[in-house]
Formats: structure tokens, C-alpha cells, sequence
């Protein structure tokens, strides 16, 4: 027998039928698909690999073996799985390099200058895939759109450091603590981005607000619930927690 697995998540219903999701599509997917069939053919495995539609018109994409986690649980606040999220993420950025964008591609975000990279848009625990400790792939392409490494790290880092107020239920750790962790993220990650992704973070969320009041002003009825259960609420408090405590997060990561 086949199995058969239903997840929900912010957004879509998710089905998963043996080895293959079936997720909704999007104006888009075709882009996604092209960007997904690309990093695979050049080496990068943690990422879905497109396998067309099915009769309803949904997407198909390969699953990726592992467990995914909606919050940073104490088990998973290690070092092991903080670099590897973050060496994962930094060869997705660099299997993009080469994708090459067609005019009438479409993107959930609109593009951000400099486009370096194709970035994930949403590299979070909760799109993580999990094995052993360790950080083994990215789902959800969804968020995908050009621009610079910074960015989609900040929203990373945002995640897994985590750059959190203490009034937000993810966060952990003091304002020092959480900053050698943005410090060992980044190192791991690799050259391109350093310190300044702590001021970067404040910026991506208030871009992440923007949108999500944009799409509940044109109707989605996801964001338009994701806002009156406070989430909008939450990135703002921690906007001002990250630029509060801005320089205790860059003494930390400078001393890391």
C-alpha cells in the first residue's frame, strides 16, 4: 500500500503519496520548477526535485527523507545543527549562482538588489528537513526570488540564532548568547556575509510584514489570518528587540 500522509502549513494542504508531494501550485511554480531542476543538475540534493503535475493540477516534488520541526525544540539547539543549516544554505546560494532568470519569470517577493543568488525566501526550522542532528535539505520553494545572500541569511539567522524577543514562544538565549550564534551561523556559512546581517534582520522582517498586509489587503484569506493571530505583531517586537540590543548582538558576534 502506498502511504498517504496530509500536513498543513501556513499557507497550502500538503499531500504526500509514498516518495512524491503533490503540493498546489502557484504563478510561480514554472520558475521554481526551472530553478529546482537546475541546482539539482548542478550537485545540490537538499532541495526537491520537480517531478511535473498530477490529473488536479498539482505540483509534484520528490520528498525528502527526514523530519521537520516547527520549532527549535532543546535538542535541536546545537552547533551541529545550526552550521549545517547554515552549509546547506550557503550551497543552495551557490548552485544558483548560474540559474539563469527568464523576463517572464514570477516571484512571490518582488526582486532585491544586488540579485547575487536565487534565495530561499523562507530558510527556517520549520521548512528544514532533519536527520541525525543535522540539517539535510530545504522544502517549500515557494518564497523563492533573486537577491542578495545577506538577506535570505538574515531571515535564517532570524530563525536559528534566534534573533528573538524573550515575549516571542521561540526564542532562547540572552542578547550575547544569541549573537555568538548569528557569529557561528555566518562562519559556517561562509565568506559574503558578516556582521551585518544583525541590521539586516530588522529590514527583511519589516519587508515580511509589508507583504503579508499586502496579501491580506488583496484578500488571502492565510494572511489575512496569519495577521489577526498576531504574527505581524510579533515580527514588530522583535524588530525593536534587534535594534535594541543591536550593539550587545554585534560585540558578540565580533567577539565569537
Amino acid at each position: 500500500m502506498t502511504e498517504q500522509q496530509e500536513f498543513r502549513g501556513g499557507v497550502n494542504v500538503v499531500r504526500r503519496r509514498g516518495d512524491v508531494v503533490h503540493r498546489p501550485t502557484s504563478p510561480a511554480t514554472p520558475a521554481i520548477h526551472r530553478l529546482l531542476q537546475h541546482i539539482h543538475d548542478h550537485g545540490y540534493h537538499g532541495a526537491p526535485e520537480p517531478r511535473g503535475f498530477d490529473a488536479d493540477g498539482n505540483e509534484l516534488l520528490t520528498f525528502l527523507d527526514g523530519e521537520v520541526h516547527d520549532a527549535l525544540t532543546p535538542d535541536l539547539r546545537t552547533a551541529e545543527l545550526l552550521s549545517s543549516a547554515a552549509e546547506l544554505l550557503r550551497g543552495l546560494h551557490d548552485a544558483t549562482v548560474t540559474f539563469h532568470r527568464q523576463p517572464g519569470d514570477s516571484w512571490l517577493f518582488p526582486v532585491r538588489q544586488p540579485a547575487e543568488v536565487m534565495c530561499h525566501g523562507d530558510a527556517a526550522q520549520y521548512n528544514c528537513v532533519v536527520k541525525d542532528g543535522l540539517a539535510v535539505g530545504f522544502i517549500d520553494f515557494d518564497a523563492a526570488h533573486p537577491g542578495p545572500r545577506v538577506w535570505d541569511v538574515a531571515y535564517a539567522v532570524y530563525r536559528f540564532a534566534p534573533l528573538q524577543g524573550p515575549d516571542n514562544p521561540e526564542s532562547f538565549g540572552t542578547p550575547r548568547e544569541q549573537g555568538r550564534r548569528v557569529a557561528a551561523f555566518c562562519r559556517a556559512y561562509g565568506p559574503g556575509v558578516g556582521a551585518e546581517v544583525i541590521d539586516t534582520v530588522p529590514d527583511r522582517l519589516q519587508a515580511l510584514i509589508d507583504f503579508m498586509r499586502d496579501q491580506a489587503a488583496q484578500g488571502n484569506e492565510a494572511f489575512q489570518q496569519h495577521i489577526r493571530d498576531g504574527h505581524t505583531d510579533l515580527y514588530e517586537a522583535d524588530i525593536r528587540y534587534v535594534r535594541a540590543h543591536r550593539d550587545t548582538l554585534r560585540a558578540a558576534f565580533e567577539a565569537a
